[in-house]
């Protein structure tokens, strides 16, 4: 009995690493704060993203914020409709809009509007949560569209 006592202090001490090493005396390390904000998606080294945006697609963007932005000071959860002529009025042309869908499988209001705009080889992407518009630039997908699956939700 009193080997497994030992045994069980010695599990203790060691701090469960399993290397059998002591644990090290410093503090904890205390998780990352999360973030309210969206982020908005950076392109990583080797990823098939581009370096930076085409001159086109960086004015559309710019552009499609401003609209988007506008549009969640009046609406902060906007319709699909709303969105897309947000993205017109922006200078998109419909055929190239995509826009999630705004209710879930299960009949639920979305939390957030996602949207694209096809500009050439990329896609420009707006959020708009809450009243909150988040925009970025994305390399088109294999299907030559912006959005996997339907976008007629």
């Amino acid at each position: 009995m009193l080997w497994l006592l030992a045994g069980s202090a010695a599990l203790v001490l060691s701090g469960c690493s399993g290397q059998g090493t002591p644990a090290s005396s410093g503090s904890a390390a205390a998780p990352a704060p999360a973030s309210s904000a969206v982020a908005v998606a950076s392109p990583q080294a080797g990823s098939r993203a581009t370096a930076s945006p085409s001159s086109s697609a960086a004015g559309l963007r710019v552009r499609v914020q401003n609209s988007l932005q506008a549009l969640a000071a009046s609406s902060p959860q906007p319709s699909r409709d709303q969105v897309k002529a947000a993205l017109v009025k922006a200078g998109a042309a419909p055929a190239a809009i995509e826009v999630s869908a705004s209710t879930t499988p299960t009949g639920l209001a979305v939390d957030a509007l996602t949207a694209a705009v096809l500009d050439g080889r990329q896609c420009v992407m707006g959020q708009v949560r809450s009243g909150t518009v988040s925009t970025t630039v994305l390399p088109v997908l294999a299907n030559g569209r912006c959005f996997i699956g339907d976008d007629r939700g």
